[in-house]
């Protein structure tokens, strides 16, 4: 059997003088779809800086653990192959004029844009063009990001960390900011992605981002998980007043979900 995608064991962090996450539990594998939907202020931004490294449980239970696909301990060159990353603080850094195809680029060098030292093979420059396909922003291969909309960039950005064909993606709030005609288009694209086989682990506060393949979401609130299990069971007008504090209504069509 394959280890588990994402395990978090006992997990409490600290941002400052609170505690943001709070022995928080999780196991999800890969090939299952997962969204991890909560309101602002319930931890997700946390939980995702502890995945990717940047937050660090405390040492007050000598069992908390994270791992990655079985390992605690990851090169970061390494992970790359298996887990790509997207989120709103690297989307938010791509501000200076760097052209699509270098956005793509760049995701084999982890750096914002590419820079003189960088070494770009032929073998580099095929596989930008087949994700700008994949991801079908070939229009935008030499048009500077500062000219592009939010969802054209966001687009651009989700191709950059497919470059080393990672067997999953975490997305952090992929939507926000995004118009209409954006939402369904960048839908649309997650859902090719999860048809190519690619598990989805997606973070979000914006409970239309569950598309119809994701089948299980999880619900943290203040830090600590809410409730957890099949989509179906999960998303209810109960359990979502719960979570965000005010009644609302749940109604699901052609596979989504939206709130009243």
């Amino acid at each position: 059997m394959q280890p588990p995608l994402l395990e978090l064991n006992n997990v409490s962090i600290a941002r400052g003088d609170r505690v943001a996450l709070r022995q928080v539990t999780l196991r999800i594998c890969l090939g299952e779809h997962t969204a991890i939907l909560g309101p602002n202020g319930s931890g997700k931004s946390t939980l995702i800086k502890t995945i990717n490294r940047e937050c660090y449980p405390l040492l007050e239970d000598p069992n908390s653990r994270i791992r990655l696909f079985g390992r605690e301990r990851w090169h970061v060159f390494e992970l790359r192959s298996l887990l790509g990353i997207v989120t709103q603080d690297l989307v938010d850094s791509y501000k200076r004029e760097v052209t699509g195809r270098e956005v793509i680029l760049s995701g084999f060098f982890s750096s914002v844009g590419v820079w003189p030292h960088h070494e770009v093979t032929a073998a580099m420059r095929e596989k930008a063009e087949e994700v700008l396909h994949l991801m079908e922003v070939e229009h935008l291969a030499d048009r500077p990001m500062d000219e592009l909309s939010t969802g054209e960039a966001r687009r651009l950005m989700i191709g950059r960390a497919l470059v080393h064909e990672p067997q999953a993606l975490l997305l952090d709030e992929p939507t926000n900011s995004l118009d209409l005609r954006a939402l369904y288009e960048l839908r649309e694209i997650l859902r090719k992605l999860v048809g190519r086989g690619i598990t989805l682990l997606l973070v979000t506060h914006h409970l239309p981002d569950v598309i119809p393949e994701i089948g299980r979401v999880i619900l943290l609130k203040d830090g600590q998980v809410f409730r957890d299990g099949p989509k179906g069971e999960v998303l209810t007008s109960g359990s979502l007043s719960e979570l965000f504090g005010l009644p609302v209504q749940l109604q699901e069509q052609d596979g989504y979900y939206h709130l009243w």
